[in-house]
């Protein structure tokens, strides 16, 4: 069931005879024969014959704002055997413009749907979406090249809900897609640029416009290439201009570090040149202490001490002699100017 407002014993009935809007051409639609669809994801799941825009008549017109836990469970359990190919839930998710409750639980359902098919090829946790995209490529190779048509068109659907998916979810740009999908779907280059002329020169409209799309997606991406080699070559020239600036700096420093340690060696040599002297000249000043001690010793020993004794003697006797005491002290004033010279 679906949350809304529903009178009891309401029905509806859908006539399954337009063409769906967009999407794989072979959702199944029923004969002029009148289907009634339940507004409920278990009611277009459960009906074989249910279009997508005979879906979304239904919950337009049942104003459904979206859809009961119970019913996306109900859903679930259906997908497995009703849509083994996975087309119809690819078919939900190929509209234009799908209704708000569609849109609000296909994105979660599809997510759950691929890592359910696709195992631990597909980690919705990985933020890297161009890593994802591989992965699923890797997985679905075998199912893409298989000689069973049911496992050929599941991994076809499979493959096209992960890009809608990582496009919108993951921000997966247009030319990865196409970058990933060349040599998967052409043998070489000379196969795709065939597909291409013919589409340009003998295509319907719609596969001009995709061409030409192509193209200018083309020449944008050359575009960003080349403003982005631009912008490296920028930062390569700005980086070597910098490296070379450094380079220079450090020559300066290596230079300078070599004058440094030159005038560390010279003053370390004057130092023991200054150490040699310094020892050379205490030896020298102890020689000369040594001899300067000996004559004093003599001065004072031998030529004053008998001279001041001899005054002081003078001096004592009875009667004193102050004159010899004076001459001598003269004489010994005598010897000490002598000394000084």
């Amino acid at each position: 069931m679906t949350e809304r407002e529903e009178k009891p014993g309401t029905k509806t009935e859908v006539a399954i005879t337009e063409k769906p809007a967009e999407g794989p051409d072979s959702a199944k639609v029923a004969s002029s024969d009148e289907v009634e669809i339940s507004p409920t994801l278990a009611g277009y799941f459960g009906e074989d014959r249910a279009s997508p825009s005979a879906f979304f008549k239904v919950l337009r017109k049942n104003d459904v704002k979206r859809f009961r836990p119970a019913d996306q469970e109900a859903a679930a359990k259906l997908m497995p055997t009703k849509d083994s190919e996975v087309e119809r839930l690819w078919s939900l998710m190929a509209q234009a413009s799908p209704p708000d409750p569609v849109d609000a639980w296909m994105w979660g359902a599809a997510q759950s749907r691929l890592k359910e098919q696709l195992g631990e090829a597909f980690d919705p946790q990985d933020h890297d979406a161009g890593r994802i995209f591989k992965s699923v490529l890797r997985e679905l190779s075998s199912g893409q090249n298989s000689e069973k048509k049911e496992d050929k068109k599941r991994a076809e659907n499979l493959l096209r809900v992960a890009i809608c998916w990582l496009v919108e979810k993951r921000s997966l740009k247009t030319w990865q897609v196409a970058e990933q999908l060349c040599p998967i779907l052409f043998k070489d280059a000379k196969a795709a640029a065939r597909i291409a002329q013919r589409a340009v020169q003998k295509g319907r409209p719609g596969e001009l416009r995709v061409a030409a799309a192509m193209a200018a997606l083309g020449d944008q991406m050359v575009k960003a290439a080349e403003d982005e080699q631009i912008r490296e070559r920028n930062i390569s020239n700005d980086l070597r201009f910098r490296l070379d600036d450094a380079n220079r700096k450090i020559e300066k420093l290596r230079s300078d570090l070599e004058g440094a340690k030159k005038t560390i060696s010279d003053q370390e040599a004057k130092i023991a040149q200054l150490d040699r002297t310094l020892a050379a000249e205490r030896h020298h000043w102890g020689h000369d202490l040594t001899e300067t001690k000996a004559e004093q010793k003599v001065l004072l020993g031998e030529r004053l001490g008998p001279l001041l004794a001899d005054a002081i003697d003078a001096l004592e006797i009875e009667p004193p002699a102050p004159g010899i005491a004076l001459r001598r002290v003269k004489v010994a004033l005598s010897v000490i100017e002598e000394a000084k010279e």
